[in-house]
């Protein structure tokens, strides 16, 4: 297979790309957008309740509201906000390219007085504990099983307790604390699902110095302004922030998810709905200019790389069954220690160099380069 593809000897290949291992690589590429594709999460929903039903929501209301929670939850992805912070800041907003799936089946409702309610302090506190996870979780492996909790009643009636929305990741797990007020609008707790879930996509919070990103400045963690104190003029709206508007998420921040949802074995990658087995030809990845895939990527379409275009592949990609890599003539591709596969082990049709008279769609590779999953490399076709 690979004795047939000349050496790209340009100086620079000489280099091993460790590009697979930089956030950088992961921020989605806003010259290029259809190169990345929107990664789903699957989740299930679970409403934990008392033995009377009537301390959380229920039945077709609870569907209802679980399917509007997380309609807003996503909705507020997508229109990701400008950081606040710093004040004057010229930091980038991009789409997240992720979204959660829930679907009516995988939304359960749990009649059990001793494991219903959620308790994040005091001597009684259990938000850490697993047990109600361990008793009630779904499909675990492959599924984020979020748990709809309500505070202890006794905890809501002592003044030193708060009962204000709060949550806990616990793996691939999420437990949701709250009061239930059966008027309140599905909106009000989607940034506390948004702020769960990117614990469990790996992000820490934001207001610290050591969360790994440049772009989330630290702060005192403020829930809004005030008129005097540490707290006066601009607060932070981050995701991973505590905050009263908790809608922005920064590039690297994004990165940091989709680098581990890319992640060949990560929980992450666990929780993915896998749309990059089959091919879907909506998908196909058009290349007319210089692009260079430095991050895993998991297309869903077929490659073509046009005349003047140019595909350099510096990390993992999988392309889906039955899927090819066209390169037309006076297109160039270049295997820059790259991994060629589908991820789900399936056939795919390998790399088609296309011919015109004299000219002929050009590949190169330079050093571990890997083809799997397909029975014949490279071919070429008039």
């Amino acid at each position: 297979m690979l004795e047939n593809i000349p050496e790209w000897n340009l100086d620079q290949a000489k280099k091993k790309s460790n590009s697979c291992n930089d956030i950088s690589a992961y921020i989605p590429d806003t010259l290029n957008a259809h190169v990345d594709n929107i990664k789903y999460i699957r989740l299930n929903m679970h409403f934990m309740n008392t033995s009377d039903w009537k301390s959380n929501y229920y039945g077709e209301s609870g569907k209802d509201y679980a399917k509007q929670l997380i309609y807003q939850a996503n909705r507020k992805l997508v229109y990701n906000k400008k950081m606040n912070l710093p004040e004057g800041n010229a930091t980038p907003v991009y789409d997240p390219l992720y979204q959660y799936v829930l679907k009516d089946e995988d939304i359960y409702f749990h009649a059990d007085d001793a494991l219903c309610f959620y308790v994040n302090e005091g001597k009684n506190r259990n938000n850490y504990k697993r047990t109600v996870i361990d008793k009630y979780k779904v499909d675990n492996d492959s599924m984020l099983n979020v748990f709809y909790m309500v505070h202890h009643p006794d905890s809501i009636k002592s003044r030193t307790y708060s009962a204000s929305a709060a949550g806990i990741a616990l793996g691939k797990s999420i437990k949701l604390g709250t009061i239930y007020k059966p008027d309140d609008k599905p909106w009000l707790h989607s940034p506390l699902l948004n702020h769960e879930v990117g614990h469990v996509m790996g992000l820490s919070h934001a207001w610290n110095k050591n969360d790994g990103c440049e772009d989330t400045p630290p702060h005192p963690n403020c829930w809004a302004p005030t008129p005097t104190g540490k707290c006066k003029g601009v607060t932070s709206n981050n995701m991973m922030d505590y905050n009263s508007n908790q809608h922005a998420i920064t590039p690297c921040q994004i990165g940091k998810m989709r680098k581990n949802m890319s992640k060949i074995g990560s929980k992450q990658r666990d929780l993915l709905e896998q749309r990059w087995c089959t091919l879907n030809p909506n998908k196909n990845v058009i290349i007319s200019s210089n692009v260079h895939f430095q991050g895993a990527k998991d297309l869903e379409g077929n490659v073509i790389i046009q005349d003047g275009g140019q595909l350099k592949i510096s990390c993992r990609l999988s392309m889906p069954a039955g899927s090819s890599i066209t390169v037309e003539p006076g297109g160039m591709l270049i295997l820059d220690n790259a991994r060629l596969h589908n991820d789900c082990g399936m056939d795919w049709n390998g790399i088609v160099l296309q011919k015109s008279g004299k000219i002929q769609g050009e590949v190169y590779k330079n050093g571990d380069v890997k083809l799997e999953n397909i029975k014949e490399a490279l071919w070429i076709t008039p």
